[in-house]
């Protein structure tokens, strides 16, 4: 599933115009996130320490 696919789901929720149904992708998908953005947010803090440490 694509961040644009994400997207629409999560606008279809919120125009309450979503079919009921299971979609396990979704939560793969949300975790796969999540653990992006860890690993994201882990490397700004090395790049701050790095930068910190040379100033």
């Amino acid at each position: 599933m694509t961040l644009k696919q994400l997207a629409a789901w999560a606008q279809s929720q919120i125009n309450n115009t979503a079919q009921p149904e299971v979609r396990p992708e979704i939560g793969v998908t949300v975790l796969q996130l999540i653990d992006e953005l860890e690993q994201l947010q882990n490397r700004v803090k090395e790049l701050e320490v790095k930068q910190s440490t040379t100033a």
